[in-house]
């Protein structure tokens, strides 16, 4: 029987997606979650530099966030913003929402009413924001169909948080 045994996890060890291919899909999928943190804050800080020298009425009210997930995936999501009380501080009132099949949100009736330095600078962040959704779309793909392999090959289901959490602990390094 332990002949048996080893064949049979020989065989399932086989039909794993080999671990540097989750490591490189992992660490893609970082590297693109860092490129777009990093114009979220560049849009922040830009936002606050532009900030003070307006009028209050003409500060805008759009914000932008990154969220990331188990997957390995993330969302950057555009919202409208609004006062907290005597604060002074702002928080997200509204989010607004992007085509199930676009990658691209469509902006142009939420920054109507923004002043024109605001909907330049969110129209240009959200240009990039857009390239960077489809290139992540293009790698969850990949990723989900190394979960459907898995998943087939192995006669096991196999989530995509298994997938990027074996290449998150693989020690590999790529070229």
């Amino acid at each position: 029987m332990p002949a048996d045994a080893n064949k049979e996890r020989e065989k399932t060890e086989s039909q794993r997606v080999p671990s540097p291919v989750c490591a490189w899909l992992a660490a893609s999928l970082r590297e693109l979650q860092d490129e777009a943190q990093l114009l979220v804050d560049d849009y922040w800080r830009r936002l606050k530099e532009g900030r003070t020298h307006q009028k209050r009425y003409a500060q805008g009210s759009v914000g932008v966030r990154l969220r990331a997930r188990d997957t390995g995936g993330f969302s950057i999501e555009w919202y409208e913003m609004g006062r907290l009380g005597g604060s002074g501080r702002f928080v997200a009132k509204k989010q607004f929402s992007k085509g199930r099949r676009s990658h691209r949100y469509a902006l142009d009736q939420a920054l109507k009413n923004e002043p024109e330095w605001i909907a330049e600078l969110v129209r240009e962040t959200e240009e990039v924001f857009a390239d960077i959704r489809k290139r992540q779309a293009l790698l969850v793909r990949i990723r989900d169909s190394l979960i459907a392999y898995e998943s087939e090959t192995s006669g096991k289901t196999v989530t995509a948080e298994a997938i990027i959490s074996r290449g998150i602990h693989t020690s590999t390094t790529f070229l």
